[in-house]
């Protein structure tokens, strides 16, 4: 039997894989969740088989968030993102055959909880849900005009798996195996940066005044901004940030995520980390000495913790706007401080680009310079520079942006370490793929993987052979890096993608990646 690392290592023709090539338009992969990559992701599928738009107009029902083809989208010409300029296909397919993904981005949790549940409908209860009003991306098409999916075959997250999430899997926390679809499977699918961006105006509407070109953000700025401290743009930090002459006047408003994102699982829990020990002034008018410690607290958690619900990186957290936690507290808002929230994205840089003064974070293909800078709500922002561990230590008067060459070093820090019992349980991949304060220089400070959630048994053998031909496109093809710079990911590094290879080997008794019934998929049908 050919290997997974034999197919995974072949970057040659789909029969390499020993790929069924009788896979067809009605061969559909449906997945969802992670906004963080789903501009990229798009770009991906949609080179590597059949375009989400097929080749006229798709015919799709009203209200399902899908713009018109060349319809602009963050300052560009897109045709839909049906197909990267990266791509050397005049039809987008260079998988030989017509299969079609569909993904839906509607967060990480949105995804979590539909891959748990088995369940690619339009239910925010049990499924997918539906993406954020401001969501521009295709995730049905002229094959498949109707939302939800009749099925889901893997998620994109960027939060990590938890216990709870195995327990509602499987019914055991201790045991990743579900008796039909097999061992949850995470695998890390790229690297990337969070941005902080803001609208290049201070609080009154003005310019900011930028003595280098560029917004730099000390980690006890970062810091004091978030945690509702620093509130104003001729705050004494800011102005010494910038040469002595303050960037601005008025109010800063942080803008957050509203909705369960792996976003805001990265952002946070990168600052939980590095803003450990952090303290300056309370406000621009007490001089009185607080931590900026990040203080909000973990939104996700259920109100049997009360009162315990800890200040923790989560995919949803408990800003002073959000309205009360689970133990019906609403956190108060610091004298001066302004919060702001949108959903997905899209609805984080819409609230930036509309609000004076407005600062938050967002992946970096909704920025400056995948998306071009511009005026309207669908151009580019401009990012700040960020502080890291290394120059903080070495005193180097840098600020890193968050490009993809700066994410793949930060994520090198994190070093995959296994046994062939460690190694199967998705728990422990969680654990390692995190870097929350990255040491080496040139690492761009918040970054972190976006992950593949897997089923280790497909039910259907079309469905299978597809999503393993994709990987080997994914992790192997140079086209797809191509994508990924495109859009300031990176591609993970070789010894995470030997440990990949060694999870799906078809070959390995406990998560091999095989069509149910076979293998180490034997008594289990797949998903």
């Amino acid at each position: 039997m050919r290997t997974l690392k034999t197919c995974l290592m072949a970057t040659v023709a789909v029969a390499a894989f020993g790929v069924a090539e009788t896979a067809n338009a009605q061969t559909f992969v449906y997945g969802g969740g992670a906004t963080f990559p789903s501009k990229v992701y798009r770009q991906l599928f949609d080179c590597f088989a059949f375009p989400a738009d097929g080749n006229a107009p798709p015919a799709v029902p009203g209200g399902t968030g899908v713009v018109d083809p060349g319809q602009s989208d963050d300052g560009r010409k897109i045709a839909r993102l049906a197909i990267s300029p990266d791509c050397p296909s005049p039809t987008g397919n260079i998988s030989g055959f017509l299969a079609q993904f569909l993904y839906s981005p509607v967060g990480s949790g949105g995804g979590k909880r539909a891959f748990r549940n088995h369940n690619g409908s339009n239910s925010g209860t049990l499924g997918l849900g539906i993406p954020a009003a401001a969501n521009s991306i295709p995730y049905v098409s002229q094959f498949a005009p109707n939302y939800g999916y009749p099925s889901i075959h893997f998620a994109g997250s960027d939060d990590v798996v938890l216990p709870s999430d195995i327990q509602a899997y499987t019914g055991n926390a201790n045991n990743p195996v579900h008796p039909t679809f097999g061992t949850w499977l995470q695998i890390p699918a790229l690297a990337g940066g969070v941005a902080v961006a803001h609208n290049q105006k201070d609080g009154a509407g003005n310019p900011l005044n930028l003595s280098s070109g560029t917004l730099n953000l000390s980690r006890k700025a970062l810091c004091g901004i978030v945690s509702g401290h620093i509130t104003k743009w001729d705050n004494p930090i800011l102005t010494a940030l910038n040469g002595g002459t303050a960037y601005g006047t008025g109010q800063i408003t942080f803008v957050h995520r509203s909705d369960g994102s792996g976003t805001t699982f990265l952002f946070t829990n990168a600052l939980v980390a590095q803003c450990a020990g952090v303290f300056g002034p309370n406000n621009e008018s007490d001089a009185t000495l607080a931590l900026y410690n990040f203080p909000w607290t973990d939104k996700t958690l259920p109100a049997t913790q009360c009162p315990a619900i800890p200040v923790q990186g989560s995919n949803q957290i408990n800003f002073p706007d959000a309205g009360a936690n689970a133990c019906g507290v609403t956190a108060p808002t610091p004298a001066g401080s302004a919060f702001a929230n949108g959903s997905g994205n899209a609805g984080v840089v819409a609230q930036i680009h509309a609000i004076n003064g407005a600062i938050g974070y967002a992946t970096p293909d909704f920025v400056d310079p995948v998306v071009p800078i511009g005026t309207g709500p669908a151009d580019g922002l401009p990012v700040a520079g960020v502080e890291s561990q290394y120059d903080i230590d070495n005193f180097t008067g840098l600020y890193q942006k968050p490009t993809f060459a700066k994410a793949q070093t930060a994520m090198q820090a994190a070093i995959p370490l296994f046994t062939s019992v460690s190694r199967k349980n998705p728990l422990n991949w969680s654990r390692q793929m995190v870097q929350p304060n990255p040491l080496l220089q040139n690492a761009y400070p918040i970054s972190g993987f976006t992950m593949l959630n897997l089923y280790q048994c497909i039910n259907n053998a079309d469905v299978y052979n597809t999503l393993l031909a994709y990987l080997n496109f994914h992790y192997n093809n140079d086209v797809a890096k191509n994508i990924l710079h495109s859009q300031q990911f990176s591609e993970v590094p070789g010894n995470w993608f030997d440990e990949i290879v060694q999870l799906l080997n078809p070959d390995n008794p406990d998560t091999g990646f095989n069509i149910g019934g076979v293998g180490p998929c034997t008594g289990k049908s797949g998903a």
